[in-house]
Protein backbone atom coordinates (compact mmCIF):
# COMPACT_ATOMS: atom_id res chain seq x y z
CA UNK A 1 0.00 0.00 0.00
CA UNK A 2 1.34 3.70 -0.90
CA UNK A 3 1.66 6.11 1.64
CA UNK A 4 -0.74 8.53 0.22
CA UNK A 5 -3.54 5.82 0.75
CA UNK A 6 -2.40 4.54 4.19
CA UNK A 7 -2.08 8.83 5.37
CA UNK A 8 -5.86 9.02 4.14
CA UNK A 9 -6.94 5.98 5.98
CA UNK A 10 -5.18 7.08 9.09
CA UNK A 11 -6.87 10.63 8.48
CA UNK A 12 -10.51 8.86 8.13
CA UNK A 13 -9.98 6.90 10.67
CA UNK A 14 -9.01 9.78 13.42
CA UNK A 15 -5.64 7.96 14.49
CA UNK A 16 -2.15 9.87 15.22
CA UNK A 17 -0.39 7.21 12.40
CA UNK A 18 -0.81 3.78 10.49
CA UNK A 19 0.73 2.29 13.72
CA UNK A 20 -2.19 3.50 16.11
CA UNK A 21 -4.46 2.35 13.14
CA UNK A 22 -3.04 -0.98 12.84
CA UNK A 23 -3.47 -1.90 16.45
CA UNK A 24 -6.82 -0.38 16.75
CA UNK A 25 -7.78 -3.18 14.03
CA UNK A 26 -5.23 -6.13 15.99
CA UNK A 27 -6.76 -6.06 19.59
CA UNK A 28 -7.37 -9.42 19.74
CA UNK A 29 -8.02 -9.01 23.44
CA UNK A 30 -10.77 -6.87 23.20
CA UNK A 31 -12.33 -8.65 20.32
CA UNK A 32 -13.44 -5.88 18.88
CA UNK A 33 -13.04 -5.57 15.23
CA UNK A 34 -15.70 -8.76 13.26
CA UNK A 35 -12.90 -8.61 10.27
CA UNK A 36 -10.43 -10.29 12.55
CA UNK A 37 -9.62 -13.59 11.80
CA UNK A 38 -9.65 -15.43 15.19
CA UNK A 39 -8.86 -18.93 17.27
CA UNK A 40 -11.44 -18.40 20.00
CA UNK A 41 -14.59 -20.65 20.18
CA UNK A 42 -16.95 -17.87 19.31
CA UNK A 43 -16.32 -14.62 16.90
CA UNK A 44 -17.74 -11.40 17.26
CA UNK A 45 -20.08 -10.34 14.77
CA UNK A 46 -21.04 -6.82 16.34
CA UNK A 47 -19.08 -3.53 15.24
CA UNK A 48 -18.98 -1.54 17.88
CA UNK A 49 -20.28 0.74 19.50
CA UNK A 50 -22.59 -1.19 21.17
CA UNK A 51 -24.16 -2.47 24.29
CA UNK A 52 -25.08 -6.02 23.19
CA UNK A 53 -22.32 -7.96 21.51
CA UNK A 54 -23.52 -11.47 19.65
CA UNK A 55 -20.36 -13.93 19.39
CA UNK A 56 -21.24 -16.41 16.60
CA UNK A 57 -19.72 -20.21 16.86
CA UNK A 58 -16.04 -20.11 15.00
CA UNK A 59 -16.38 -22.26 11.90
CA UNK A 60 -12.47 -22.79 11.73
CA UNK A 61 -12.38 -23.54 15.53
CA UNK A 62 -9.93 -26.12 16.36
CA UNK A 63 -11.22 -28.27 19.03
CA UNK A 64 -12.77 -31.49 18.82
CA UNK A 65 -14.63 -33.42 21.60
CA UNK A 66 -13.97 -37.10 22.31
CA UNK A 67 -16.30 -38.23 19.41
CA UNK A 68 -15.07 -35.67 17.20
CA UNK A 69 -17.76 -33.07 17.27
CA UNK A 70 -16.46 -29.28 16.83
CA UNK A 71 -16.31 -27.37 19.18
CA UNK A 72 -18.25 -25.13 20.87
CA UNK A 73 -21.65 -26.79 21.91
CA UNK A 74 -22.86 -23.23 21.96
CA UNK A 75 -23.76 -21.63 18.55
CA UNK A 76 -24.27 -18.09 19.99
CA UNK A 77 -22.95 -15.99 22.93
CA UNK A 78 -24.76 -13.10 23.54
CA UNK A 79 -22.58 -10.51 25.34
CA UNK A 80 -24.88 -7.37 27.32
CA UNK A 81 -23.31 -3.82 28.68
CA UNK A 82 -24.38 -2.83 31.61
CA UNK A 83 -23.59 -0.36 34.72
CA UNK A 84 -21.38 -2.44 37.28
CA UNK A 85 -23.93 -0.81 39.46
CA UNK A 86 -26.92 -2.14 37.89
CA UNK A 87 -25.35 -6.21 37.64
CA UNK A 88 -26.27 -8.08 40.51
CA UNK A 89 -29.63 -6.58 40.19
CA UNK A 90 -30.05 -7.91 36.71
CA UNK A 91 -28.88 -11.75 37.35
CA UNK A 92 -31.04 -11.37 40.39
CA UNK A 93 -33.85 -10.81 37.67
CA UNK A 94 -32.70 -13.99 35.94
CA UNK A 95 -31.06 -11.77 32.82
CA UNK A 96 -27.97 -13.55 32.99
CA UNK A 97 -27.10 -17.13 31.95
CA UNK A 98 -23.19 -16.68 33.45
CA UNK A 99 -22.35 -14.35 35.94
CA UNK A 100 -19.39 -13.38 37.75
CA UNK A 101 -17.59 -10.28 37.04
CA UNK A 102 -18.91 -7.23 39.13
CA UNK A 103 -20.82 -9.86 41.62
CA UNK A 104 -19.77 -9.29 45.07
CA UNK A 105 -20.24 -11.60 48.27
CA UNK A 106 -22.39 -8.95 50.10
CA UNK A 107 -24.92 -9.98 46.90
CA UNK A 108 -24.78 -13.27 47.88
CA UNK A 109 -28.34 -13.45 49.72
CA UNK A 110 -30.19 -11.31 47.31
CA UNK A 111 -28.99 -13.80 44.77
CA UNK A 112 -30.27 -16.83 46.17
CA UNK A 113 -33.34 -15.68 47.16
CA UNK A 114 -33.89 -15.24 43.39
CA UNK A 115 -32.70 -18.51 42.43
CA UNK A 116 -35.83 -20.55 42.29
CA UNK A 117 -37.95 -18.34 40.58
CA UNK A 118 -35.52 -16.85 37.80
CA UNK A 119 -33.94 -20.66 37.31
CA UNK A 120 -30.58 -20.28 38.16
CA UNK A 121 -27.92 -21.26 41.10
CA UNK A 122 -25.50 -19.13 43.01
CA UNK A 123 -22.07 -21.44 43.16
CA UNK A 124 -19.46 -19.47 45.58
CA UNK A 125 -16.09 -19.75 44.21
CA UNK A 126 -12.87 -18.42 45.34
CA UNK A 127 -10.36 -16.07 44.57
CA UNK A 128 -6.77 -16.65 44.19
CA UNK A 129 -5.58 -12.78 44.04
CA UNK A 130 -2.56 -12.35 46.43
CA UNK A 131 -4.92 -9.62 48.60
CA UNK A 132 -8.08 -9.07 47.45
CA UNK A 133 -7.80 -5.48 48.32
CA UNK A 134 -4.48 -3.86 49.09
CA UNK A 135 -3.12 -0.33 48.97
CA UNK A 136 -0.42 0.82 46.56
CA UNK A 137 2.22 3.84 47.76
CA UNK A 138 3.38 5.65 44.57
CA UNK A 139 6.82 5.58 45.28
CA UNK A 140 7.20 7.59 42.10
CA UNK A 141 5.23 10.11 43.26
CA UNK A 142 5.88 13.68 42.01
CA UNK A 143 5.85 15.91 45.29
CA UNK A 144 9.26 15.24 46.92
CA UNK A 145 8.19 14.83 49.91
CA UNK A 146 5.49 12.55 49.99
CA UNK A 147 7.77 10.75 47.81
CA UNK A 148 10.54 10.69 50.41
CA UNK A 149 7.91 10.18 52.97
CA UNK A 150 6.56 7.17 50.89
CA UNK A 151 9.64 5.96 50.43
CA UNK A 152 10.63 5.34 53.67
CA UNK A 153 10.30 1.53 54.73
CA UNK A 154 8.74 2.26 58.47
CA UNK A 155 5.87 4.82 57.02
CA UNK A 156 4.42 1.88 55.35
CA UNK A 157 5.22 -0.56 58.18
CA UNK A 158 3.27 2.17 60.21
CA UNK A 159 0.00 2.52 57.43
CA UNK A 160 0.36 -1.67 57.63
CA UNK A 161 0.58 -1.96 61.21
CA UNK A 162 -2.57 0.74 62.06
CA UNK A 163 -5.35 -0.74 59.82
CA UNK A 164 -7.34 -3.21 61.89
CA UNK A 165 -8.03 -6.49 59.39
CA UNK A 166 -10.24 -8.44 61.52
CA UNK A 167 -12.70 -5.98 61.33
CA UNK A 168 -12.52 -5.35 57.75
CA UNK A 169 -13.25 -9.25 57.71
CA UNK A 170 -15.81 -9.05 60.13
CA UNK A 171 -17.56 -5.90 58.92
CA UNK A 172 -17.16 -6.69 54.70
CA UNK A 173 -16.69 -9.87 54.78
CA UNK A 174 -18.37 -11.96 57.62
CA UNK A 175 -15.48 -13.55 59.12
CA UNK A 176 -14.53 -15.37 55.79
CA UNK A 177 -11.91 -14.73 54.20
CA UNK A 178 -7.79 -14.32 55.29
CA UNK A 179 -6.31 -11.59 57.15
CA UNK A 180 -2.77 -10.71 56.28
CA UNK A 181 -0.71 -8.64 54.13
CA UNK A 182 -0.30 -9.10 50.09
CA UNK A 183 1.67 -12.59 49.33
CA UNK A 184 0.51 -15.92 48.65
CA UNK A 185 -1.74 -17.87 49.49
CA UNK A 186 -2.17 -21.12 52.15
CA UNK A 187 -2.57 -23.32 49.17
CA UNK A 188 0.50 -21.79 46.99
CA UNK A 189 3.95 -24.01 47.75
CA UNK A 190 5.42 -20.89 48.36
CA UNK A 191 3.04 -19.51 51.27
CA UNK A 192 4.63 -18.71 54.18
CA UNK A 193 2.97 -17.66 57.43
CA UNK A 194 5.70 -15.25 58.70
CA UNK A 195 5.22 -13.82 55.59
CA UNK A 196 1.34 -13.15 55.65
CA UNK A 197 1.64 -11.58 59.08
CA UNK A 198 4.90 -9.27 58.55
CA UNK A 199 3.76 -6.13 59.84
CA UNK A 200 0.08 -7.32 59.27
CA UNK A 201 -0.76 -7.28 62.72
CA UNK A 202 -3.45 -4.35 64.09
CA UNK A 203 -1.16 -2.59 67.01
CA UNK A 204 -1.80 1.11 67.17
CA UNK A 205 0.88 1.67 69.42
CA UNK A 206 3.77 0.16 67.71
CA UNK A 207 2.68 2.21 64.22
CA UNK A 208 2.45 5.54 66.57
CA UNK A 209 5.81 4.20 67.92
CA UNK A 210 7.17 4.08 64.36
CA UNK A 211 5.96 7.66 63.24
CA UNK A 212 7.41 9.15 65.51
CA UNK A 213 10.74 7.25 65.33
CA UNK A 214 10.83 8.72 61.60
CA UNK A 215 10.48 12.05 62.75
CA UNK A 216 6.58 12.39 62.00
CA UNK A 217 6.18 13.73 65.86
CA UNK A 218 4.62 17.03 65.39
CA UNK A 219 0.44 17.61 65.23
CA UNK A 220 -1.64 20.61 64.49
CA UNK A 221 -4.64 21.16 66.67
CA UNK A 222 -6.92 18.57 65.47
CA UNK A 223 -4.34 15.72 66.36
CA UNK A 224 -2.72 15.10 62.79
CA UNK A 225 0.34 14.52 62.19
CA UNK A 226 2.75 17.57 60.38
CA UNK A 227 4.86 16.53 57.12
CA UNK A 228 8.35 17.73 57.27
CA UNK A 229 7.32 21.07 55.19
CA UNK A 230 4.45 21.56 57.88
CA UNK A 231 1.72 20.25 55.57
CA UNK A 232 -1.47 18.16 57.12
CA UNK A 233 -0.93 14.33 57.28
CA UNK A 234 -3.56 14.06 54.81
CA UNK A 235 -3.59 10.93 52.21
CA UNK A 236 -5.78 10.75 49.39
CA UNK A 237 -6.50 7.16 48.25
CA UNK A 238 -7.46 6.73 44.59
CA UNK A 239 -9.50 4.11 43.30
CA UNK A 240 -11.49 3.00 40.33
CA UNK A 241 -14.93 3.05 41.75
CA UNK A 242 -15.30 -0.69 39.85
CA UNK A 243 -16.35 -1.83 43.77
CA UNK A 244 -17.67 -0.97 46.59
CA UNK A 245 -15.80 -3.37 48.84
CA UNK A 246 -13.06 -0.92 48.36
CA UNK A 247 -14.75 2.03 49.89
CA UNK A 248 -16.57 0.39 52.59
CA UNK A 249 -13.12 -0.76 53.52
CA UNK A 250 -11.61 2.57 53.11
CA UNK A 251 -14.30 4.10 55.54
CA UNK A 252 -12.99 1.49 58.12
CA UNK A 253 -9.10 2.19 57.54
CA UNK A 254 -9.79 5.90 57.80
CA UNK A 255 -11.24 5.60 61.53
CA UNK A 256 -8.10 3.52 62.76
CA UNK A 257 -5.59 5.94 60.59
CA UNK A 258 -7.04 8.75 63.03
CA UNK A 259 -5.57 7.12 65.79
CA UNK A 260 -2.04 7.40 64.80
CA UNK A 261 -2.87 10.86 63.31
CA UNK A 262 -3.38 10.34 59.90
CA UNK A 263 -6.63 11.78 58.02
CA UNK A 264 -7.57 9.38 55.01
CA UNK A 265 -9.90 11.47 51.81
CA UNK A 266 -11.61 8.89 49.23
CA UNK A 267 -10.95 9.95 45.34
CA UNK A 268 -13.08 8.15 43.07
CA UNK A 269 -12.01 7.69 39.66
CA UNK A 270 -12.00 5.33 36.39
CA UNK A 271 -9.86 2.61 35.61
CA UNK A 272 -7.83 4.53 32.55
CA UNK A 273 -7.44 8.13 34.70
CA UNK A 274 -5.94 6.49 37.46
CA UNK A 275 -3.85 4.56 35.79
CA UNK A 276 -2.59 7.66 33.79
CA UNK A 277 -2.33 9.58 37.28
CA UNK A 278 -0.24 7.45 38.95
CA UNK A 279 1.98 7.20 36.15
CA UNK A 280 2.23 10.86 35.75
CA UNK A 281 3.18 10.68 39.87
CA UNK A 282 0.39 12.65 40.41
CA UNK A 283 -1.18 9.76 42.95
CA UNK A 284 -0.28 9.57 46.45
CA UNK A 285 -1.95 6.27 47.25
CA UNK A 286 -4.33 3.98 45.45
CA UNK A 287 -6.25 1.02 45.95
CA UNK A 288 -6.76 -2.01 43.56
CA UNK A 289 -6.24 -5.89 44.12
CA UNK A 290 -2.88 -7.87 45.41
CA UNK A 291 -0.53 -10.04 43.47
CA UNK A 292 -2.49 -10.98 40.13
CA UNK A 293 -1.70 -15.15 41.15
CA UNK A 294 -1.87 -15.80 44.74
CA UNK A 295 -1.21 -19.27 43.70
CA UNK A 296 1.67 -18.97 42.29
CA UNK A 297 4.64 -21.85 42.05
CA UNK A 298 8.57 -21.87 41.61
CA UNK A 299 7.92 -22.16 37.71
CA UNK A 300 5.49 -19.04 37.90
CA UNK A 301 7.11 -15.77 36.62
CA UNK A 302 7.77 -13.86 39.48
CA UNK A 303 7.73 -10.55 37.20
CA UNK A 304 4.66 -9.07 39.39
CA UNK A 305 7.03 -8.35 42.32
CA UNK A 306 9.72 -6.34 40.36
CA UNK A 307 9.30 -3.11 37.81
CA UNK A 308 8.33 -4.66 35.30
CA UNK A 309 4.97 -2.84 33.70
CA UNK A 310 3.39 0.43 33.67
CA UNK A 311 0.30 -0.74 35.24
CA UNK A 312 1.84 -1.30 38.73
CA UNK A 313 0.50 1.54 40.90
CA UNK A 314 3.14 1.05 43.37
CA UNK A 315 6.16 2.11 40.99
CA UNK A 316 4.74 2.72 37.29
CA UNK A 317 7.59 4.97 36.51
CA UNK A 318 10.15 2.28 37.41
CA UNK A 319 7.88 -0.32 35.46
CA UNK A 320 7.63 2.01 32.24
CA UNK A 321 11.85 2.80 32.25
CA UNK A 322 11.70 -1.14 32.64
CA UNK A 323 9.61 -2.21 29.50
CA UNK A 324 10.78 0.37 27.08
CA UNK A 325 14.24 -0.78 27.80
CA UNK A 326 15.31 2.87 29.44
CA UNK A 327 13.75 4.77 27.13
CA UNK A 328 10.89 6.49 29.13
CA UNK A 329 10.56 6.85 33.01
CA UNK A 330 12.55 6.73 35.45
CA UNK A 331 15.53 4.57 36.34
CA UNK A 332 15.03 2.18 39.59
CA UNK A 333 17.17 4.04 42.51
CA UNK A 334 16.14 2.28 45.39
CA UNK A 335 18.89 -0.17 45.99
CA UNK A 336 15.72 -2.85 47.40
CA UNK A 337 13.84 -2.46 44.47
CA UNK A 338 16.75 -2.50 42.00
CA UNK A 339 17.47 -6.34 44.02
CA UNK A 340 14.01 -7.24 43.12
CA UNK A 341 14.70 -6.42 39.16
CA UNK A 342 17.99 -8.76 39.67
CA UNK A 343 16.01 -11.62 41.54
CA UNK A 344 13.40 -11.09 38.01
CA UNK A 345 15.83 -11.21 36.12
CA UNK A 346 17.74 -14.31 37.97
CA UNK A 347 14.84 -16.45 37.59
CA UNK A 348 14.56 -16.18 34.16
CA UNK A 349 17.94 -18.34 33.98
CA UNK A 350 17.81 -20.30 36.87
CA UNK A 351 19.25 -23.76 35.85
CA UNK A 352 16.92 -25.26 37.83
CA UNK A 353 13.91 -25.72 40.19
CA UNK A 354 15.61 -25.21 43.41
CA UNK A 355 16.72 -21.95 42.21
CA UNK A 356 13.99 -20.55 40.84
CA UNK A 357 12.07 -21.51 44.71
CA UNK A 358 15.35 -19.67 46.52
CA UNK A 359 14.62 -16.42 43.91
CA UNK A 360 10.86 -16.29 44.76
CA UNK A 361 11.17 -16.94 48.57
CA UNK A 362 13.92 -13.84 48.72
CA UNK A 363 11.51 -12.10 46.55
CA UNK A 364 8.30 -12.71 48.76
CA UNK A 365 10.15 -11.93 52.03
CA UNK A 366 11.89 -8.58 50.52
CA UNK A 367 8.04 -7.78 49.87
CA UNK A 368 6.65 -8.74 53.41
CA UNK A 369 9.28 -7.00 55.22
CA UNK A 370 9.39 -3.67 52.66
CA UNK A 371 5.85 -3.49 52.86
CA UNK A 372 5.53 -2.10 49.14
CA UNK A 373 1.62 -3.20 48.60
CA UNK A 374 -0.17 -3.05 51.80
CA UNK A 375 -2.28 -6.21 51.54
CA UNK A 376 -5.69 -6.39 53.65
CA UNK A 377 -7.43 -9.68 53.35
CA UNK A 378 -7.55 -12.40 50.50
CA UNK A 379 -9.55 -15.43 49.71
CA UNK A 380 -12.69 -13.44 49.13
CA UNK A 381 -15.59 -15.94 48.06
CA UNK A 382 -16.99 -14.76 44.61
CA UNK A 383 -20.04 -15.53 43.64
CA UNK A 384 -20.56 -16.81 40.26
CA UNK A 385 -24.62 -17.33 39.03
CA UNK A 386 -25.57 -20.30 36.49
CA UNK A 387 -28.89 -20.54 34.35
CA UNK A 388 -30.34 -23.92 35.69
CA UNK A 389 -30.18 -25.25 32.17
CA UNK A 390 -26.82 -24.49 31.52
CA UNK A 391 -24.58 -27.38 31.97
CA UNK A 392 -20.43 -28.81 32.44
CA UNK A 393 -19.79 -25.21 34.21
CA UNK A 394 -18.48 -26.62 37.72
CA UNK A 395 -20.07 -26.57 40.92
CA UNK A 396 -16.71 -25.75 42.71
CA UNK A 397 -14.28 -23.66 41.23
CA UNK A 398 -11.96 -20.57 41.48
CA UNK A 399 -12.28 -17.35 40.28
CA UNK A 400 -9.22 -15.40 39.24
CA UNK A 401 -7.68 -13.94 36.11
CA UNK A 402 -4.59 -15.53 36.72
CA UNK A 403 -4.56 -18.23 37.06
CA UNK A 404 -7.50 -19.42 35.20
CA UNK A 405 -8.79 -16.46 32.98
CA UNK A 406 -11.91 -16.45 35.08
CA UNK A 407 -13.89 -19.22 33.51
CA UNK A 408 -11.63 -20.16 30.89
CA UNK A 409 -10.16 -22.86 32.62
CA UNK A 410 -13.23 -24.63 33.05
CA UNK A 411 -13.69 -24.72 28.78
CA UNK A 412 -16.50 -22.68 28.05
CA UNK A 413 -16.39 -23.77 24.05
CA UNK A 414 -17.73 -27.32 26.49
CA UNK A 415 -20.74 -25.82 28.31
CA UNK A 416 -23.93 -26.53 26.73
CA UNK A 417 -28.18 -26.19 27.63
CA UNK A 418 -30.02 -28.85 28.20
CA UNK A 419 -33.94 -28.47 27.60
CA UNK A 420 -35.67 -26.72 30.49
CA UNK A 421 -37.65 -29.20 32.58
CA UNK A 422 -35.53 -31.79 32.25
Amino acid sequence: MDKKTLAAMVKKAHKRSWRALHFSRDRQYRSDNPDLPSLQPWVNTTRPPADRFIFARNPYYYRIDENGRQLPYINNAIVTIASGKLIAAKVGTGEADLQGRYLQFKNYTFLKQGEKRNHFNVRLWPTARGSHIALYPNLNARDPVWRKLLRTADFRRALSLAIDRHEINQVVFYGLAIEGGNTMLPKSPLFSKHNQQRWARFDIKKANELLDKIGLKARDSDGIRLMPDGRPLEIIVETAGESTDQSDVLELIRDSWSKIGIRLFIKPTRREVLRRRAKAGSTIMSVWFGFANGLATRDTSPADLAPTRDDQLNWPRWGYHFITSGKGGEAVDMPVVKKLLDLNAAWTTAKDEKEREKIWREMLAIHADQVFSIGLVAGVLQPVAVNSALQNVPFKGVYNWDPGAHFGIYRPDTFWYKERGK
